[in-house]
């Protein structure tokens, strides 16, 4: 499925009116990887959630394939996301009464039965390669780069044609990052995927293609990734 994504005259806005992010012109690609960066409170992860239709305040238009998100219901976003995106966000958002495994399977809830059982296999995989135990025991008692890494394996587990990666590397020491950096460059480009993320790991800007500035509520320039 070609999901290159294209974003026009976009305005999200607070309840109370007030524009909080605006982008006149952006795209993307499949097979694209591309870093988000600024100061804190710049918009960065307000610009990666109205990507994934999650801010109910939004004008202009967010295409990705066919799908505008900005013209459609909360359900219809939310059948999006299940079906073609992967968030990892920064606080994780896990069961803490849950394993790994358990939590980085969640996908297989919202998926016919004939696609449960490759989401629990490559969730297993991910889980292995990212050194994280996947049912020895509840993530409640879980290290930071233990949680990061068990939210990346559910991001990644349903095969998303788009990775939208808030803060993906910030719990993990520096050898971790670098192997998911590459993880995520490598799958990104071999699957044709798109992976956006928020960072200010300056080791992952490096790997990305492209770089975007976001200052002040608004996209700046594009710089190109080493």
């Amino acid at each position: 499925m070609n999901l290159a994504l294209q974003v026009d005259d976009l305005r999200v806005r607070a309840p109370g009116g007030r524009v909080l992010l605006s982008c006149d012109h952006f795209e993307a690609t499949p097979g694209a990887t591309i870093g988000l960066r600024g100061p804190s409170g710049a918009g960065k992860s307000t610009f990666l959630y109205a990507l994934a239709g999650l801010h109910p305040a939004m004008t202009g238009h967010i295409r990705w394939g066919a799908a505008d998100l900005v013209q459609l219901n909360d359900a219809a976003r939310a059948a999006f996301r299940r079906s073609h995106v992967g968030l990892i966000f920064q606080d994780f958002l896990l069961f803490e009464e849950l394993s790994a495994l358990g939590n980085a399977s969640l996908a297989t809830a919202f998926n016919p039965a004939e696609k449960r059982r490759s989401i629990t296999d490559t969730a297993r995989d991910f889980l292995k390669s990212l050194k994280v135990p996947a049912e020895a025991r509840t993530v409640d008692s879980f290290s930071g780069g233990e949680r990061q890494r068990t939210a990346i394996a559910r991001a990644l587990a349903h095969d998303p044609a788009i990775i939208l990666a808030d803060e993906p590397t910030a719990s993990l020491d520096r050898r971790t990052a670098d192997a998911l950096i590459e993880d995520l460059i490598s799958l990104t480009r071999a699957r044709n995927k798109t992976l956006i993320a928020v960072s200010h790991d300056q080791h992952l800007l490096d790997r990305m293609d492209r770089v975007i500035e976001v200052t002040d509520g608004h996209l700046q320039t594009e710089a190109a990734g080493a």
